[in-house]
């Protein structure tokens, strides 16, 4: 699965969830939950680029020792 594609699904998954809150067949507060999952969708997409920005600072390091 390439990198791009992979980001795009999380963004798709959390969407999907978030309809599903918004559909009214769960017993949460709708205003907390969407709030709660928009935070938590941005959250988790941030962390997932500084996770890759941290693993290709380490793969570039283990190239440049390599030679």
């Amino acid at each position: 699965m390439r990198k791009p594609f992979r980001y795009f699904l999380y963004i798709m998954v959390g969407f999907l969830i978030y309809q599903v809150i918004d559909s009214g067949e769960t017993g949460f507060t709708h205003k907390e939950v969407k709030n709660t999952l928009i935070i938590a969708m941005i959250a988790v997409f941030i962390l997932l680029l500084i996770v890759r920005v941290i693993k290709s600072k380490y793969d570039n390091k283990d190239d440049s020792k390599g030679q």
